[in-house]
């Protein structure tokens, strides 16, 4: 521990500030939504839904943040801040590997520059509190990188092998961590030096490795997976009939760089107000190799992107989530590698102050906006329905079926913790659809369209059904009704009756 405390005292004034800011992240972002909401958002449920049997796919992902929520779920007996402290793990654990990475190529004062970038990238704060798909890309694509550099500096056995183990856990969260591997390769093509190592027998382990650990995904996927999802995300993806030639070609490129360079003016800005210099392209090799590095790693996937919302498919911002990893490494290679101590402390003034008011500003709009996302009552209300449930059928509830939303919040928040089949999902109908017709369930949902799609799909014309009307509100907001709309669905193997 003295050894510990030495070490950080004689750490430079930006990595000890690195080390404070990160261990406040981790409490602040876990704390206020922990404390603010009543329930877990809409994509951390829907994850906990998907890992509630732990599956090697389902329609709509590859399975890695199922299990990790859902795991988390089972250890901690399904309480809130562990889910939201997850998300935090990704985040802040994301930023050590950032300075790890940035360590490749910089001393620890500009390493720690590029680490505490990402305090300026709402992904890293405001929206981190919401496990979902990107969040372990946060953490994941950065320590890929991490390994990327290693193995191609010192074609190590070791790091060619994490290289690809990592690798495959990216494709595992989501299929367009492809972008982060054409990066790579076009990383290693522009140089003469680096194309050599692809002839060597290290990019040919790194796949080996990669290729094993998403072995068994990939078995799921061709017997019968990859269809299915397919057929979703074509579903999900497919532009209106009446959508004009702009919006399909043009209007989702001018999203993704619109907000990506939203994303990039807040810490540019923090840099320049700061340093009070113009970025320049840097003399000394090894910043300039950084900054290629990092340039390449933002710029391949962006091209990538608006080539392919150019030919007409569908594109998204939220893709954008762990492009901006080597933002701070960028800027750092950009600007000076001297600072001043009055430039130091601007920066870390700018790092608190938006840190600050990010916390107050989501806390605020927490205590006052009301909405059921984040503050119906979850327990409260699944335990009713598992209640009504078993009263009206003299069965335990085992399996529910609804949105993602309700799917989620019975997995999580009821007694028993059911399993929760999301309806729009093949996979999860494929799953638990069996379980379903042998014990019976519930389906619930805010829409009746998807108690009408539970109904046709597994009950009968004379299913029981009724509607609850739920009350969620803020500390200080207004009360809101929410319409709940409920069918008791008997098992195939049992005469139906109505309940009544």
């Amino acid at each position: 521990m003295n050894r510990f405390s030495q070490a950080f005292r004689d750490a430079p004034v930006l990595l000890r500030f690195l080390c404070v800011v990160l261990l406040a992240q981790a409490i602040v972002w876990t704390l206020i939504p922990s404390v603010l909401y009543s329930i877990l958002p809409l994509d951390s449920l829907e994850a906990v839904a998907w890992g509630g049997g732990f599956s090697l796919g389902n329609a709509k992902h590859p399975p890695l943040t199922g299990w990790i929520a859902g795991i988390t779920a089972v250890l901690t007996n399904h309480a809130d801040w562990p889910i939201y402290l997850l998300s935090q793990i990704c985040s802040v654990g994301g930023a050590v590997c950032i300075y790890l990475l940035a360590r490749e190529f910089a001393g620890r004062a500009e390493s720690a520059l590029a680490a505490l970038t990402p305090q300026f990238i709402f992904y890293y704060t405001v929206t981190s509190p919401e496990f979902n798909v990107n969040m372990p890309l946060l953490l994941l694509w950065p320590l890929t990188a991490l390994f990327f550099v290693r193995a191609y500096r010192r074609d190590r056995l070791c790091d060619w092998i994490l290289l690809g183990a990592t690798g495959g856990l990216c494709f595992l969260c989501k299929y367009y961590s492809m972008l982060l591997y054409a990066a790579f390769a076009v990383f290693l093509l522009i140089s003469a030096e680096r194309r050599r190592l692809i002839l060597t027998a290290g990019p040919w382990i790194a796949a080996a490795s990669f290729a094993l650990v998403i072995l068994p995904h990939a078995m799921w996927a061709v017997s019968g997976g990859l269809e299915m999802m397919e057929a979703y995300v074509e579903k999900r993806m497919a532009f209106d009939p009446g959508d004009n030639w702009f919006r399909r070609h043009v209007q989702g490129v001018l999203v993704i760089l619109g907000n990506a360079l939203a994303v990039v003016a807040i810490p540019l800005a923090a840099f320049l107000l700061a340093k009070r210099e113009r970025p320049r392209l840097p003399s000394d090799p090894l910043r300039r190799e950084a900054a290629l590095f990092a340039a390449v790693m933002i710029g391949v996937p962006l091209v990538i992107l608006c080539g392919i919302g150019l030919s007409g498919k569908a594109v998204r911002a939220m893709w954008l989530v762990p492009l901006f990893f080597p933002a701070g490494i960028l800027l750092a290679a950009l600007f000076p590698a001297e600072w001043k101590p009055l430039q130091r402390n601007i920066f870390c003034l700018l790092v608190s102050a938006f840190f600050i008011a990010s916390a107050v500003g989501v806390t605020v709009a927490g205590l006052v906006h009301p909405t059921h996302r984040k503050h119906f009552p979850a327990k409260e209300f699944t335990a009713q329905m598992a209640e009504f449930y078993r009263q009206k059928t003299g069965r335990t509830l085992r399996v529910m079926i609804g949105d993602s939303w309700t799917s989620g919040m019975f997995r999580h928040y009821a007694p028993g913790h059911p399993q929760g089949c999301i309806k729009g999902n093949a996979g999860e109908r494929q799953r638990l659809g069996p379980m379903l017709r042998e014990f019976g369930g519930i389906a619930v949902s805010d829409d009746p369209g998807d108690v009408d799609f539970a109904v046709e799909m597994f009950g009968t014309p004379d299913t029981y059904r009724t509607v609850f009307e739920v009350e969620s509100r803020s500390v200080f907001g207004k009360p809101r009704v929410r319409k709940m709309n409920v069918a008791i669905i008997e098992p195939e193997a049992k005469p139906r009756t109505n309940p009544d």
